[in-house]
């Protein structure tokens, strides 16, 4: 089988309609885009996930769930490459986009992972865009939607993956899953790119997109890989995962999701 030029993967998060892959179409082809014009990977997936961040279907972004005061929204979002970079916000209040300061942390921050108002003042200092959200205005939102959205991509030398997280509706204030922690809900590295989605507390327990990925270098096929995940958690527990290698893709999630891909091959 041939190697990839490029390629991505876009999901819409673990319970999202699987109908909606309008969304996801649209996200994977500004990717691609991007990277057909010279971008990068990592460009590609952080502009994938603000697709998804703006459109109010899915649990990203302006689709945000409204925490237990019935006021706040409190998203987390990350970003990482096989060249082993990695950047995160946690608990960023209303803001639109999280994803832009997640990359702003793996461009220019010596830390991985920022939360609350410091995200907001290292936005502030870098001259990264945020724009807000109103979480006393009344949203329409997806009803089934977990929490993540997130992307896959690899542009010929590098692998990249993004998550965004509107959180749990009514969950604790403070909350934090899976999407900003190195392995649980996104892992990158020579040999692909992981990207999960479901319910973060049991995600982050296991490691998962780590666990993946270390199923993938010892050499097991993609579809098996994608289906053991899923067999790794308990009936009631939501769950889904895309995955991106060289030459193949995969996605799988128990109760639907919305998910799409574009490849091109290597002549």
């Amino acid at each position: 089988m041939p190697d990839f030029q490029r390629a991505i993967l876009t999901h819409g998060g673990a319970g999202s309609n699987p109908n909606d892959f309008s969304g996801t179409d649209s996200a994977a082809s500004r990717g691609m885009d991007l990277m057909t014009n010279g971008g990068t990977a990592l460009a590609a997936v952080v502009d994938a996930v603000k697709v998804l961040e703006d459109d109010p279907r899915f649990n990203a972004g302006s689709g945000s769930k409204l925490r237990i005061d019935g006021r706040t929204m409190q998203l987390d979002a990350s970003c990482m490459t096989s060249s082993n970079e990695f950047g995160a916000v946690a608990c960023v209040e209303n803001i639109k986009n999280p994803i832009d300061i997640a990359h702003g942390v793996l461009r220019y921050s010596p830390h991985i992972l920022l939360v609350g108002d410091g995200a907001r003042i290292f936005a502030k200092e870098h001259h990264i865009p945020v724009a807000d959200l109103n979480g006393s205005d009344p949203i329409e939102t997806s009803e089934t939607s977990c929490d993540t959205v997130g992307a896959v991509a690899f542009d010929g030398i590098t692998f990249a993956a993004a998550l965004s997280s509107g959180g749990l509706e009514k969950s604790a204030m403070g909350r934090v899953g899976d999407v900003p922690l190195p392995g649980c809900g996104l892992f990158c590295g020579a040999s692909g790119a992981v990207a999960c989605t479901g319910d973060g507390e049991f995600i982050a327990l296991r490691l998962l997109a780590k666990e993946v990925y270390t199923w993938l270098e010892n050499s097991m096929s993609l579809v098996d890989a994608a289906h053991k995940a899923i067999t790794l958690f308990d009936l009631r527990v939501d769950i889904g995962l895309i995955i991106l290698t060289r030459n193949g893709f995969a996605s799988n999630a128990r109760n639907g999701m919305a998910w799409s891909h574009m490849t091109e091959n290597k002549y």
